[in-house]
């Protein structure tokens, strides 16, 4: 069973490889909305996800508010991103010492041919890939949170706007027997 599922993935390492990086980068482009997702009681789909992206904009909305007002909160805001961004990167730096690491004492062994094989070789670039799709997605939304703030008059009515049709989306969604909303 092991061997089998092992040449599997010796086969379609690259597919994996793709559809990895894919999901990292929309998991790191609606981190905000999936985290809102997750700490929601179970429920309807249609009703968890409207729920999810309410409090999503809701949480861009007040952060905006928050730095729009207040010079200190956006200097805590930013700090919070590249803390999170630079242990990604440490993470990533760390493993690529490791990698080096493993390599040359596999070589000095004999045995490097066998110890880093196709398998490893797609995983790595898969992980630096991950990693590097993750921080420029982050740092991405980081400057277009920056972005909107320096244009915040007008943005924030566009919010407001769109929380009031989630809300209004949200209301249908849970009146309706089936869960489903309307176009």
């Amino acid at each position: 069973m092991l061997n089998s599922l092992q040449y599997w993935l010796h086969d379609h390492a690259l597919y994996l490889e793709i559809l990895v990086v894919l999901f990292s980068g929309l998991v790191a482009l609606y981190a905000d909305t999936v985290r809102h997702f997750v700490s929601l009681p179970p429920q309807r789909p249609g009703t968890w996800f409207l729920k999810a992206r309410l409090l999503s904009v809701n949480s861009k909305l007040f952060n905006l508010c928050e730095c729009h007002n207040n010079a200190f909160a956006t200097i805590v805001y930013v700090a919070r991103a590249f803390v999170f961004i630079l242990v990604l990167m440490g993470l990533f730096l760390g493993g690529i010492f490791l990698e080096v690491v493993s390599i040359r004492s596999a070589g000095r062994a004999g045995g490097a041919e066998e110890a880093y094989t196709s398998f490893h070789a797609h995983l790595d670039i898969a992980l630096a890939l991950v990693f590097i799709v993750v921080v420029c997605c982050r740092l991405l939304l980081l400057g277009e949170f920056l972005y909107r703030l320096r244009n915040f008059k007008g943005y924030d009515h566009y919010l407001m706007e769109h929380v009031a049709e989630l809300e209004e989306k949200l209301v249908m969604a849970e009146n309706t027997p089936s869960g489903s909303v309307p176009d």
